[in-house]
């Protein structure tokens, strides 16, 4: 294993596209898989596990550059991840204790934000077609071959995208190249229709989730963590720090809490971690406070769910 170093906030902060999304399943809960940055350029990063109460720390890859945004298959037996070990981010999968790592996409565009549909037969994720092209929807089988395109907006970055708990529908953020607009909308799989959620000003800038029975949203919005219903009323902001940086979300899978990443003070100087709090904003708590381990947000492990 390599040793971990610290990383600033600031370029945890600035790698929004390096947070992991997925969907959180119904079961009980399992282990939180999180990247984590290392070495003096800050180009390296491996994927590890923890238990919830922060013990057992895990690293589950050891490949030069960057293993990221992990996320858990409904039976918690599969990891889907990206990684820029061959050049381009690629996504990836695994086994959940990090064996058996196969390469399912070679589109040598930048491909992130994988997350498995419930049946595990399909991984959605978001990637441009050419290299500094516009992010667009795309999916590809579990098993590898060719990625199917699913949105292609002009003007219009499709990203973050995360399948809801029944196989329908996928979340995800929309936003004008300039991320002026950035917001939070769904796409029906099977007809291609497309509904926005949010429309306020508050910049939705990082990774949703859907709660396990589908009736709940979580997500980042302009450095807090809110969540609303599935059809985008009750918006409710869960952190209210006006000081503290967080983002990203992952629902327990028993829906009672929601993980995150936060920095631990004020933004630059706070270094990040994992977090877990109550889905009412209650109980906050960082997940593994270890110096120096800058962690990005957790993945979590749904178990026993009979999927």
């Amino acid at each position: 294993m390599r040793p971990i170093t610290v990383l600033a906030a600031t370029t945890l902060l600035a790698l929004g596209a390096m947070s992991p999304a997925g969907a959180t399943y119904e079961g009980q809960e399992g282990r939180l898989a999180f990247g984590a940055f290392q070495g003096a350029g800050r180009v390296e990063a491996d994927i590890w596990s923890i238990r919830p109460d922060g013990s057992a720390l895990r690293q589950l890859t050891d490949a030069p550059g960057a293993d990221i945004c992990p996320a858990y298959s409904a039976d918690g037996k599969r990891i889907t991840f990206c990684s820029n070990r061959t050049g381009f981010y690629e996504i990836w999968v695994m086994d959940a204790n990090g064996k058996d790592e196969r390469q399912l996409t070679d589109l040598g565009a930048r491909a992130t934000f994988p997350d498995f549909s419930p049946d595990g037969g399909s991984v959605v994720f978001g990637s441009p077609s050419v290299v500094g092209g516009v992010t667009d929807l795309w999916v590809v089988s579990s098993a590898g071959g060719a990625s199917t395109r699913l949105t292609e907006t002009p003007g219009v970055a499709e990203r973050l995208p995360v399948w809801s708990p029944d196989g329908t529908t996928v979340l995800y953020v929309a936003a004008a190249l300039d991320n002026s607009t950035a917001q939070l909308w769904t796409l029906d799989v099977p007809s291609g229709v497309r509904t926005q959620l949010t429309f306020d000003a508050t910049f939705k800038d990082q990774t949703p989730d859907w709660s396990p029975d589908g009736q709940v949203i979580a997500y980042g919005a302009s450095g807090d963590i809110w969540t609303m219903s599935a059809d985008g009323t009750d918006q409710v902001n869960l952190t209210r720090t006006p000081s503290v940086n967080e983002f990203g979300t992952a629902f327990s899978p028993d829906g009672a809490q929601i993980a995150f990443t936060g920095t631990d003070g004020p933004v630059p100087s706070g270094e990040l971690y994992a977090q877990v709090m109550a889905v009412d904003g209650s109980d906050r708590r960082v997940l593994a406070p270890t110096p120096g381990l800058q962690q990005a947000v957790p993945a979590w492990q749904p178990l026993g769910a009979g999927r």
